[in-house]
């Protein structure tokens, strides 16, 4: 067994343990208010964005923890003794911890994968849609998510600011702080890690060089965990193109699993942008309907330069295709947010 380098004391959090039960209390319990509340979101979003909604994407993160979820001295003690757990480093390097919510990992599943001709009135397809992280954490105040360190260096600290925490969320904590850490995984990619709505929108408007854009989400009717119909087709029954033709920049920000709401923004540009609804195809069903919605409205993203794509992936071959070749398209999850200048839209 290698050297110890450091001992964690990970509590495994009550029932909804993947959210921070307080983030350090101060003397007598009083704890400092890290989170941002929906009054301060709207604000700000009014203040930036006066004549757009808030995308639902944001707005499931908006509801902050409740006084009666802190946990604190005494208390904490009594109905969480026996449940610690100990994480050595060695448990949790870089070479070891597979990086889940990277997007390039994410993607490069074949079955997510679908070159852009596919989203033509009446096109058949097997619909698979990634179930979105952490959909429900709730948003720090700009200012709190600006003095977190986040790295992997600094992961004790990180994972004692938000204890107590179960040993699955410690895992995904370091998952995705690798991810963020994580060299480009497409030539000219831009990318971010943001703990708040005024950081992400800072980083849109900053890689996008304009602060007129749009947010967008796709459909609430696009299921929590996702969908995942490899016995039950979909039929496309209609497109709608969110950007010209001609292709633009966009951000897309994916939710990433953390006690608090993080989103991995990143841009590989230029992009096509489909508003697709689908419906399920009962003429092709062989077997009994899964759960799956009857209808779904999504959003999908299609990098039109793929010439910095991974050559070995097996879209490339089932295409017959080489990067460079072919656009490659993906439907975004329930958590995502889409960057787009309202120039573009």
């Amino acid at each position: 067994m290698g050297v110890l380098l450091f001992l964690v004391p990970l509590v495994v959090a009550m029932a909804g343990g993947d959210r921070c039960a307080a983030l350090v209390p101060q003397a007598e319990g009083a704890t400092v208010p890290y989170y941002a509340s929906a009054s301060e979101l709207n604000s700000y979003w009014q203040s930036v964005f006066p004549n757009q909604a808030m995308p639902s994407a944001i707005l499931d993160h908006l509801s902050a923890p409740s006084e009666s979820e802190y946990l604190t001295g005494n208390e904490k003690k009594v109905k969480e003794s026996e449940h610690y757990w100990s994480v050595y480093l060695d448990q949790l390097t870089k070479g070891d911890a597979k990086i889940f919510h990277n997007w390039a990992h994410r993607i490069a599943s074949e079955k997510l994968l679908y070159p852009e001709s596919v989203f033509t009135v009446g096109s058949k397809i097997n619909l698979y849609i990634d179930r979105g992280a952490a959909l429900h954490s709730a948003w720090l105040r700009h200012d709190t998510a600006d003095s977190i360190p986040m790295s992997t260096k600094n992961f004790t600290e990180i994972v004692m600011t938000f204890a107590p925490v179960s040993l699955a969320m410690a895992h995904d904590m370091w998952s995705t702080l690798s991810s963020c850490e994580h060299p480009r995984e497409v030539a000219g990619e831009q990318k971010a890690c943001t703990m708040s709505v005024e950081s992400m929108h800072g980083f849109a408007a900053s890689t996008l060089g304009t602060n007129d854009l749009r947010a967008i989400s796709t459909s609430v009717d696009v299921p929590e965990d996702g969908i995942n119909s490899p016995s039950n087709r979909y039929k496309v029954a209609a497109v709608r193109a969110v950007t010209a033709k001609a292709a633009a920049n966009t951000i897309t920000c994916h939710s990433m699993s953390f006690p608090v709401a993080l989103f991995y923004c990143h841009a590989v540009n230029p992009t096509r942008i489909y508003e697709v609804t689908l419906q399920r195809d009962r003429e092709d069903n062989d077997v009994p309907v899964l759960k799956t919605p009857p209808v779904v409205r999504a959003i999908a993203v299609c990098h039109v330069n793929t010439s910095g794509f991974d050559p070995t992936l097996k879209y490339w071959v089932k295409l017959g295709r080489k990067p460079g070749q072919a656009s490659v398209c993906h439907f975004l999850t329930r958590g995502d947010v889409l960057w787009v200048p309202a120039s573009a839209a």
